[in-house]
């Protein structure tokens, strides 16, 4: 069953909505800003002024930020509170409302709580689910909402992801000397980690039958999706990338050609930006000869800072972007252009989007993969 994509949302450090995201993206100008108690650097949205919620009385900052961007996405897909009473909801979060446990001095966290808040909500009545596995966990939300459609399990799904700052969590990476002091550098050979972000990002997916039963626009069409684990080490990726390979080839093989460009995972830490070209490249060349020196890479986390669970997701919603627009945006912060990227590096303003698809690339520690390849609709 064919699944399609209805609406969007965003809450970003450019501020609330899709359109804010976009306009900021291109400029590709975001500076990390100091995070909350000297906690080294973050990218954060200025959330409440930007959206207009108001600070949250029930759920945390994790949760105002899902309704946010959920409310942008329903609304974009013209979606009804009857619709909404068999939708499933698909969240992907790592640490979900942290900010309350860390406020209450509490090392105890329920993930769950963030789609318990959005499903309630919004009325949202049916599959519920929470994806938690670390980083890529809102491109298994995503996947894993096309998974319910195709199975025939719903007509409509809300996939989501959203995660908000936190000090245990930046102490943890300042541990393994994992963050950047000054920007997230992806594609710069003098990187040197990543920077902490937060935010919210949502899509409406549904059946094409029932995109074409309510005369909802179609944004863009999934070509296809694919998981895998390296079963390798808690935190470092398996050096082959075989596994995250295998995961972009499932995810491309209803395309036929490799696409356009890859939203990339890359988030400035050597070995698993390294590993991600390795294995990206390694899956489009399975499709076509030399087929990744054609493919425009993209590393959203130079501006956007890395947010966790949500990042998938943004790379979706940027997938669709870029598909709709017919534009990939440039890569910030390259100074030296890493010279073991196989693939085309946007620098200093957008590039055309020579096929018409576009694959995005998720991983998180403990190996877990996920890739969805989506194309402009039929």
């Amino acid at each position: 069953m064919a699944v399609v994509v209805t609406g969007l949302g965003a809450v970003s450090c450019f501020g609330g909505g899709v359109p804010a995201l976009w306009d900021g993206l291109l400029r590709a100008d975001a500076e990390p800003v100091p995070a909350p108690e000297d906690c080294g650097l973050a990218s954060r949205p200025n959330l409440y002024p930007a959206t207009g919620f108001a600070d949250p009385t029930s759920g945390g900052r994790t949760t105002a930020m899902a309704l946010a961007a959920v409310a942008e996405a329903i609304g974009h897909s013209g979606l009804t509170p009857g619709d909404l009473l068999d939708a499933g909801l698909t969240v992907g979060t790592s640490l979900g409302d942290i900010d309350l446990a860390e406020a209450a001095g509490s090392g105890a966290v329920a993930v769950h709580t963030v789609a318990a808040g959005v499903a309630s909500g919004f009325g949202i009545g049916g599959p519920n689910h929470t994806l938690s596995t670390a980083c890529s966990a809102g491109a298994y939300a995503v996947s894993w909402g096309a998974e319910l459609i195709e199975t025939g399990q719903a007509d409509v799904v809300i996939a989501c992801g959203s995660d908000a700052f936190s000090r245990v969590a930046v102490g943890t990476l300042h541990r393994f000397e994992l963050l950047d002091s000054t920007h997230c550098r992806p594609f710069d050979a003098e990187r040197g980690g990543m920077v902490t972000g937060e935010g919210a990002a949502a899509v409406v997916l549904e059946s094409a039958e029932s995109a074409r039963r309510r005369g909802a626009e179609v944004i863009v069409e999934l070509a296809g999706h694919g998981w895998s684990c390296d079963a390798h080490h808690p935190m470092a990726p398996e050096p082959s990338g075989g596994q995250l390979s295998r995961a972009a080839g499932e995810a491309l093989a209803g395309t036929g050609a490799p696409p356009g460009a890859v939203v990339l995972h890359r988030n400035g830490v050597q070995l698993n930006d390294t590993v991600e070209s390795i294995a990206v490249a390694a899956a489009f060349d399975e499709l076509a000869a030399g087929g990744a020196a054609g493919v425009a890479g993209y590393a959203p986390k130079a501006v956007l800072g890395h947010t966790a669970g949500a990042a998938g997701v943004f790379g979706c919603v940027i997938a669709a972007l870029i598909l709709r627009h017919g534009l990939v945006p440039p890569n910030a912060h390259v100074r030296t252009l890493d010279p073991d990227c196989p693939l085309i590096v946007p620098l200093g303003g957008p590039v055309p989007l020579d096929r018409p698809a576009v694959l995005v690339s998720g991983t998180g520690f403990g190996g877990n993969n996920a890739a969805l390849a989506w194309r402009r609709a039929s």
